[in-house]
């Protein structure tokens, strides 16, 4: 009975010692993920992602009330803080108004609107709106239209954009009598004058303020 005794113990305690390396090992492989890897990952991870943050950049359309000067506003949107936001339109830097994340300016000619925006680690991101609602063009004289006899000018004015500007049509003949139309279809764009000389000018604006003229007279 003693040697059967003796012959248990050993099996207990190595079993005992089995288990406590188990367990150790188990305990070391976890405060490796838990203290090293998962905490390095993560760093790395969240470096990596602020290394390659890009803004981005999102534009209305362009908007004018007058056709002299347009409105472009635009978002700017970035998880990081930005460096410079800037525009330019045809190689001219426009004044930026902002307010938030939301940039404004306010242009006066046709052309290439670029925004590019920068942010602090040097992510850039640039866009282009193209704005080509502004009036630029004067009125346009149809001179397929044109009737010209004694005492009378008929001829057809149009203009795609701002639109004529009825109220300013007027015309100097050749004796210097300052003469406005008898009369103006603005369905059809025909405008009729009377003339006391044989020659006149007229000249014709669009709500813009862009002016044409032209020169007749009866030979």
């Amino acid at each position: 009975m003693t040697r059967a005794n003796t012959d248990r113990r050993p099996s207990r305690n190595s079993a005992q010692g089995r288990q406590i390396k188990d367990d150790s090992s188990k305990s070391g492989i976890l405060r490796f993920f838990l203290g090293f890897l998962i905490p390095y990952l993560v760093i790395n991870g969240l470096i990596l992602f602020f290394v390659i943050q890009t803004p981005t950049i999102t534009a209305d359309e362009p908007d004018t009330k007058d056709y002299k000067s347009a409105d472009v506003s635009f978002k700017v949107s970035s998880l990081i803080p930005m460096k410079s936001v800037t525009a330019t339109i045809e190689g001219q830097e426009v004044p930026l108004e902002k307010n938030g994340s939301t940039y404004k300016c306010t242009l006066t000619n046709n052309g290439n609107l670029t925004v590019k925006a920068v942010a602090i680690n040097q992510m850039t991101k640039s866009t282009y709106i193209q704005v080509n609602l502004l009036d630029e063009a004067n009125p346009v004289i149809d001179e397929d239209s044109i009737v010209l006899g004694a005492g009378y000018l008929e001829f057809d004015v149009s203009d795609t954009q701002s639109g004529v500007n009825w109220d300013s049509i007027y015309g100097i003949d050749n004796l210097g009598n300052n003469v406005k139309p008898t009369d103006i279809n603005q369905t059809t764009g025909r405008v009729t004058f009377s003339m006391a000389g044989d020659a006149i000018t007229v000249y014709v604006k669009d709500l813009a303020g862009n002016e044409a003229q032209a020169s007749f007279s009866v030979n």
